[in-house]
């Protein structure tokens, strides 16, 4: 057995791998089971690569990574706030309990799934940029790199 710990959103909490309890089992008193995967969701087993499976995203260059890390800085009324897109990697995209890579993956949204996120959410973490999505998770929608980068979410209606 192996125990760590999980500290995200301002709880601490013990993690137990290779149990009945760490491989889905029942949980004890207080604990809320995993979500439920939605519809046109599949439910995913962890994932040490990219967020992002697959082809399919939108590489840009420099250009295009400035104006994705300016809406970091940008958080006014004048900008949209909830935006519509869908999923471009063709293996899907991780669905995650908080904004980073360390948090839980609790499936993968499918190619092509329609989601709208949060643009005031977004925060710069572990080599990603993260939105909310109303359901209370998080995705990574871009992918940061030196100068460059790829999206993850095709947006149809945000700047």
């Amino acid at each position: 057995m192996h125990v760590g710990i999980k500290v995200g959103a301002g709880v601490a909490g013990v993690v137990l791998v290779g149990t009945a309890l760490g491989a889905g089992g029942a949980a004890s008193a207080g604990e809320q089971p995993p979500p439920r995967p939605a519809q046109g969701a599949q439910v995913k087993p962890p994932h040490d690569g990219e967020e992002g499976h697959g082809p399919g995203a939108i590489k840009v260059g420099a250009k295009g990574a400035a104006q994705a890390m300016h809406r970091l800085m940008v958080r006014d009324e004048l900008r949209q706030r909830w935006c519509h897109g869908r999923v471009l990697p063709s293996d899907g995209l991780n669905l995650r309990e908080g904004p980073g890579v360390r948090y839980r993956t609790v499936r993968i949204l499918k190619h092509d799934s329609q989601v709208t996120t949060d643009w005031d959410t977004v925060q710069r973490r572990d080599g990603y940029l993260w939105v909310r999505l109303p359901d209370k998770f998080w995705i990574a929608d871009y992918k940061t790199g030196n100068g460059n980068g790829k999206w993850y979410i095709g947006y149809s209606d945000c700047r």
